[in-house]
């Protein structure tokens, strides 16, 4: 497979206070899970030196079915509604589509 992502998702959390450790382990683990997922180029979880408070999880995708598909499998969404409760707010995305 071309490593040529159609689909960049950034995702930017913010941890409730006293759960930034715990947040970051999760989303490691679901980092994890995605970039071993059907076209997925790689997955990985960031802190930002713009942004302190959130942190950010990048993947890159061959397409966006491929990320729905991720996002709609059932281990993801039980880890996000996990989730959920170490977020002091809801998650911002966005997708990047090279051009």
């Amino acid at each position: 497979m071309p490593e040529h992502a159609k689909v960049i998702d950034v995702s930017r959390y913010y941890p409730v206070q006293g759960k930034r450790d715990e947040l970051l382990a999760a989303m490691k683990e679901l980092a994890a899970k995605a970039a071993s997922s059907p076209g997925c180029f790689g997955a990985q979880v960031c802190e930002s030196d713009q942004e302190h408070a959130a942190l950010v999880a990048i993947s890159r995708w061959a397409s966006q079915s491929d990320l729905d598909g991720f996002a709609g499998s059932p281990s993801f969404v039980k880890e996000r509604e996990r989730m959920a409760t170490l977020l002091a707010k809801p998650a911002e995305r966005e997708h990047f589509h090279p051009r």
